[in-house]
């Protein structure tokens, strides 16, 4: 505990240098619209350029990063929020070097963390602040509690959609409910498994409308789109990143697009860094205990 409210105090204190990561988190309305593949193959992309890249899932009880990479973690997220071992000690290496921090599946508790997990998870998370350029967090996909919380937290919230109407509405109802009960107001957005251009930035357009017409003061920053490529699904089948198998087919070439723009806003816009995060943690998770009586010292 004594260790525990000395990370805390450091973080409120603001305390650090100006080396500690961007952290991005990637998130849908909606599930099955690529969100979690998306996260993987920005994440090789990014390695590939020299950066140290850290991936979160977040899907706390539906996790899938593993799976989707062949990997075969022996521990979990579930092991560190249960003091059965510390964070560093899950992490599995992925392709291009990317790191991986594995979550549980098929565990319902873990989708909706107590406010002591959110903690714990915190805590352990102030180990990594200078050892990565990025962390990317796939957050699991609608508007649950845990997905609110990693979302509130990052300095860049990456909305993940496709042109099915089902899945613009549920973007809009996430973005709303981040403005609405959190104060996030930028917001940016890929659009995927589209025919063409044109048909992205026609989403793009629909929900830049309805943000600004109802919302008012968000603002959504299309980053991209990428193409419905019969070559992803097969990629996904043999647990391998698209990005490695067809580095020259349209949609990596439109993903690189994407990561070349993310890098230049890190640089042009920056957020914040990992202890902005921890902080942005500690105020989500102490106003989400306030009623309960929590002390977090």
């Amino acid at each position: 505990m004594k260790d525990q409210a000395h990370t805390l105090r450091k973080i409120l204190e603001g305390g650090g240098n100006n080396s500690y990561p961007q952290v991005v988190s990637v998130t849908s309305g909606k599930g099955g619209v690529g969100k979690t593949s998306i996260v993987v193959n920005m994440a090789i992309i990014l390695a590939s350029r020299g950066k140290k890249v850290l991936v979160l899932d977040a899907d706390l009880g539906l996790a899938n990063i593993d799976v989707m990479l062949g990997l075969t973690p022996k521990n979990n997220i579930k092991h560190v929020l249960e003091g059965q071992c510390l964070l560093e000690d899950i992490i599995v290496e992925g392709p291009g070097g990317i790191k991986v921090i594995p979550a549980s599946s098929g565990i319902q508790e873990l989708s909706d963390l107590s406010n002591e997990q959110q903690m714990c998870l915190m805590n352990s998370l102030d180990y990594f602040d200078q050892d990565i350029d990025y962390m990317l967090i796939d957050t699991g996909a609608g508007i649950s509690r845990n997905v609110m919380y990693f979302n509130a937290a990052a300095h860049r919230v990456l909305v993940v959609a496709t042109p099915e109407p089902t899945s613009i509405t549920d973007a809009y109802a996430l973005i709303k409910v981040m403005r609405k009960q959190y104060g996030v107001k930028k917001f940016n957005l890929v659009v995927n498994n589209v025919s063409s251009l044109m048909e992205g930035d026609l989403v793009a357009k629909k929900l830049t409308m309805v943000c600004e017409r109802f919302l008012g003061d968000v603002a959504l920053d299309m980053l991209g789109s990428i193409p419905n490529d019969r070559c992803i699904p097969e990629c996904i089948k043999g647990q391998k990143a698209f990005v490695g198998v067809n580095p020259c087919s349209e949609a990596t070439v439109r993903l690189t697009n994407i990561v070349n723009r993310l890098e230049h806003l890190s640089r042009t816009q920056n957020d914040g860094n990992l202890q902005f995060f921890l902080r942005r943690m500690l105020i989500n998770q102490v106003k989400g205990s306030s009623h309960a009586g929590y002390s977090i010292y």
